[in-house]
Order: C-alpha cells, then sequence, then structure tokens
C-alpha cells in the first residue's frame, strides 16, 4: 500500500551522467532534460553569488567576465568535481522534467554515469551519487552502471539494488 501512496506523490527519473552532457528523463511523462552541464555564477559580490543560469544558456554566458561559468562534472579523476554546483545542476534539471504539483514532488531517481568508470565505482563514488540525487530532491536513489537504459521500455527490473550507505 506505501508503494502505491508514494507513486501518487513522485515520479520516476532516470538520470545519465557524462562530462559533457546530462541527460534526465521523467520515465512517466517521458519529458527529456538534455543540456550541457555548465553553471553560471554571478560572482561579482562575493558576499552573495547568485546562479544566472544553468545548461547551454550558461555556456553561452562563459565569456562575461562578472559570471564564473563552470562545468562541475569535469575533473581529470572522477566525474563529479564541485559537489555543490553538480547538486543545483541537477536541482534544475529534475525541475524541468518533473512537473509541479502543490507539494514539491520528490522522484525516485535512477542515476546512470556514463564516464570515468574505469575500473568500477567506489563505496565513496556510491555514496556521492546517492547524496548528489538526494540533494537535488530524490526520495529514492538507485545506481546504475552498465549498458544504457530504454526510457520508454523501462522497467525497475533493469536498475541495480538502491544505494545504501
Amino acid at each position: 500500500m506505501f508503494n502505491k501512496l508514494k507513486t501518487l506523490f513522485s515520479s520516476t527519473i532516470y538520470i545519465q551522467l557524462r562530462e559533457e552532457r546530462i541527460t534526465i528523463t521523467n520515465i512517466d511523462t517521458q519529458s527529456v532534460y538534455d543540456q550541457r552541464p555548465y553553471i553560471a555564477i554571478d560572482v561579482s559580490n562575493p558576499k552573495q553569488k547568485v546562479i544566472r543560469a544553468v545548461g547551454a544558456d550558461a555556456y553561452n554566458l562563459r565569456l562575461d567576465k562578472s559570471l564564473e561559468v563552470t562545468n562541475p562534472f569535469s575533473h581529470p579523476r572522477l566525474l563529479i568535481a564541485d559537489f555543490k554546483r553538480a547538486e543545483k545542476v541537477l536541482m534544475q534539471g529534475l525541475r524541468e522534467v518533473n512537473p509541479s504539483k502543490i507539494i514539491a514532488p520528490r522522484p525516485i531517481v535512477i542515476i546512470h554515469p556514463m564516464d570515468k568508470l574505469e575500473g568500477g565505482l567506489t563505496d565513496i563514488e556510491s555514496k556521492v551519487y546517492r547524496e548528489l540525487a538526494l540533494g537535488a530532491g530524490a526520495i529514492e536513489v538507485y545506481l546504475h552502471v552498465g549498458e544504457a537504459l530504454e526510457p520508454s521500455k523501462f522497467s525497475m527490473d533493469q536498475v541495480c539494488t538502491p544505494i545504501i550507505c
């Protein structure tokens, strides 16, 4: 019964993370957010940093000297370079694909790192992905490593077990 109630107030979101691309798909509605994972932060006031743009809009502002435009998913060793900024990029993507309701929906998230998987994932990396999705608004997080899932033919049987840390 609890699972039926949970599906009334949440949706299932599939996130594919790459260094130069983030794709977020709402499995229930098939809406897609597919952007470069950039974030533009106004650094003109050092006491208050304000996010000005995310995604392609932020990428297009990279020449503006009053903005700090970065890709929080670009690091030589790991897929996550800046946790807080990566969380903000994911939040924006979740807002785009998760329609607003009276109560803010907290989705079930399947997070799928697509880059920098040589040798597999460590427990620490799994925890980073879990915390990233929870911080972006997820109610439950699953980690998928392997072939890309097909959102139109999606089944939870294709996904690994929940991330438990």
